[in-house]
């Protein structure tokens, strides 16, 4: 019964934006630093930054019926395709993941792993983006001290060192008597599966919105219940819909955008207390890390380093 309301608030939601989207003006004056919101030329702005810093991020003009005026031709959206997904999230709940509530019902997948904001990873003006166990974000500057940079040293050796002795394993069929002895390790082999991930600007909420489709490891789509295997449990059926994609009219998993201004705001002003300011332009990192939380096992390129105005 719950599932069948939440249903119809979702088709009525829909409807509505679709219907009060017309008649809102665009966006002219920008409002980043007091709401988060972007007007569609900083859109365009950070989506070019994206592609500049990411390659495996690009512009696309889909189809030309969908296209909206709005946008340059050739930048209706962003899309990367064929990211790979190694792991159900299932499986890595009880790992390194740890949910927290941050803003509202929006809950941050924390990891080891922050976003980095600065030009050099040695540079003590970089910014790490991390949230602590309130769920408060944590805007941080990092300098990397004479011991880590060693450590960082002796991981790289040391992976360096597991290559070579992965060559010297390797057996050829050709020479090998039993050329079925690594059969156990063959059956703990994880079937990957691949995204297609584009990012498009949501005219009502005037922020970027994410979209998914996924294929399986023999390149089949996935089913919805397929691809909700790959996203949080709290998102699933919530903030996270099957929708068409506004730009190539097909159905795609869509995290709901009514958080994105919010969750922005906060992060920028927390830069903003460490003494930082993030460029508009650099927007679609944080947008990208944030909405990480969302797909923790879905591998996209957003890691990259920013400079600080």
């Amino acid at each position: 019964m719950n599932s069948w309301l939440g249903s119809v608030g979702n088709f009525a939601g829909k409807l509505y934006r679709g219907v009060a989207t017309s008649f809102i003006p665009n966006l002219k004056d920008s409002k980043f630093y007091e709401k988060g919101v972007l007007t569609v030329q900083e859109f365009v702005l950070a989506g070019d930054q994206l592609v500049h810093k990411c390659p495996t991020w690009k512009w696309e003009a889909g189809k030309s019926g969908l296209r909206s005026k709005s946008l340059p031709e050739e930048k209706q959206f962003l899309i990367t395709r064929k990211v790979p997904c190694l792991r159900r999230v299932n499986n890595i709940l009880c790992g390194e993941f740890i949910e927290q509530k941050v803003v509202g019902e929006w809950v941050e997948a924390n990891t080891l792993n922050s976003t980095h904001i600065g030009e050099d990873p040695d540079d003590p003006a970089i910014i790490l983006i991390d949230f602590d166990k309130t769920g408060e974000a944590i805007i941080r500057k990092a300098e990397l001290s004479s011991e880590e940079k060693s450590t960082d040293s002796v991981k790289e050796e040391n992976k360096h060192k597991n290559y070579a002795k992965k060559e010297e394993n390797f057996v050829d069929i050709d020479d090998s008597e039993d050329v079925f002895a690594s059969s156990k390790a063959s059956e703990e082999i994880i079937s990957t599966r691949t995204y297609d991930l584009s990012i498009t600007y949501d005219f009502y909420y005037q922020t970027p919105r994410l979209w998914l489709f996924g294929y399986n490891e023999k390149g089949t789509p996935l089913t919805k219940e397929e691809m909700f295997e790959d996203i949080m449990s709290d998102y699933a059926n919530k903030t996270v819909t099957l929708e068409s994609h506004p730009h190539q009219g097909i159905n795609c998993i869509s995290i709901h955008p009514c958080k994105h201004a919010e969750m922005m705001k906060r992060i920028v002003d927390r830069i903003a207390e460490n003494g930082g300011k993030v460029d508009v332009r650099q927007t679609m990192f944080i947008f990208l890390k944030f909405i990480s939380s969302v797909v923790p096992t879905i591998e996209y390129d957003y890691t990259r380093d920013m400079e600080l105005e």
